[in-house]
């Protein structure tokens, strides 16, 4: 952003208003300058504008979301940083500016792989986990692809806390909040639990790997149909999007982590090539019957012993590649902190790509050593 798109008024002596981005749930969204800020990656801040002009419930979501943002304290929540009033008439949320792109643009640019999918799902489960585990609960209410930011380093934030609602203060609101196709059926009755942010996170989810809005996915009944809908998509992670949007909030997972045990149930699938899995089904194919079976003896019996041995040293040297790569990762994760999470995953793909080689090699042993038929 050019510096010359900085010419608004001087809020607070210190916030210089920028250029409009957009309309929020409650109020305008501008991008400011932090005229007082130390680092450049805090320069650019956000800031909500309110005219009070008789609609008092706008305001009071205001002032809750000023509220509730200045108690929270987590990488993925922006971070409240003043509430001003001015001119008067006028009050302005300023906000930390979470790093990225919000996943409406970003998937209007290029589609999400499954994996990406995953990833931004248990990072925002992890942000739920945080809000819902709160006293009382803190409930967003309107999560959707606009209001989830990702960063360049995957890194995954919670923006727009508008329609933010204190569940146990409250315990529910006459006031609608919400998205269309993203609003779980409660909402509609003005209920709000935990599992009403978990039904529209998985919404948002749903919509992102399948292209179209929830409203539009096929239905069985109330439920969305998602084997019909998603077959591509790994079945562990389409059983946990189906359970998280059940229209019946009492058979939904009640809590983030419910969710995220319902994941780790299933590993992602490891990304393999035609070439592999031509080699995986051929070596099947060579442990169902005996291996030179057709050539004379002795012969028959040395070349299964050479195949033997190939096959036990390539497995060992299999195992010992993994061994390796599971000390030099462990090694880097202590030295590289901050980006253990993103060394755990490559760890992971890389070791099940090792794993199905062992197999393979197990696969010969087996021809091998396979009795005549």
């Amino acid at each position: 952003m050019a510096p010359s798109a900085f010419d608004g008024p001087l809020l607070g002596g210190r916030y210089r208003l920028g250029p409009r981005l957009g309309k929020g749930s409650q109020g305008e969204i501008f991008l400011a300058r932090d005229e007082k800020a130390k680092g450049a990656d805090e320069r650019e801040v956000i800031v909500k504008r309110l005219r009070l002009s008789g609609a008092w419930k706008s305001f009071e979501l205001f002032e809750r979301e000023a509220k509730v943002l200045s108690q929270l304290r987590h990488a993925g929540v922006p971070r409240h940083l003043a509430t001003i009033e001015e001119p008067p008439g006028t009050f302005n949320l300023v906000m930390q500016r979470l790093p990225g792109e919000n996943l409406r643009e970003l998937s209007a640019r290029r589609r999400l792989s499954h994996l990406e999918l995953r990833d931004v799902l248990i990072r925002g489960l992890e942000i739920l986990d945080y809000l819902h585990t709160r006293s009382p609960a803190v409930i967003h209410r309107d999560i959707k692809p606009s209001n989830l930011v990702r960063a360049p380093d995957g890194r995954v934030g919670l923006v727009d806390f508008g329609g933010v609602l204190e569940a146990a203060r409250e315990g529910g609101g006459s006031t609608i909040v919400g998205t269309y196709g993203y609003m779980a059926p409660e909402q509609l009755h003005g209920q709000v639990m935990p599992a009403t942010d978990i039904y529209s996170l998985g919404a948002t989810i749903v919509a992102l790997a399948g292209g179209i809005e929830p409203e539009d996915v096929p239905r069985k009944g109330l439920r969305m149909d998602l084997d019909r809908h998603l077959p591509g998509v790994d079945p562990g992670l389409r059983a946990a999007l189906s359970a998280m949007t059940d229209p019946d909030p009492d058979k939904r997972p009640q809590r983030a982590r419910e969710v995220v045990a319902l994941l780790a149930k299933s590993r992602p699938p490891a990304p393999t090539t035609p070439k592999t899995s031509l080699a995986r089904t051929r070596s099947t194919a060579l442990a169902t019957r005996r291996m030179f079976g057709d050539v004379q003896e002795p012969l028959g019996t040395l070349l299964r012993l050479a195949v033997l041995g190939f096959g036990a040293g390539g497995w060992v040297g299999m195992a010992g590649v993994r061994l390796s790569l599971l000390i030099t990762i462990g090694i880097f994760s202590v030295l590289a902190f901050p980006a253990r999470k993103k060394l755990g995953g490559v760890r992971q793909e890389l070791d099940s790509m090792l794993a199905e080689g062992q197999g393979g090699f197990t696969d010969l042993m087996r021809g091998a050593m396979a009795r005549r038929h």
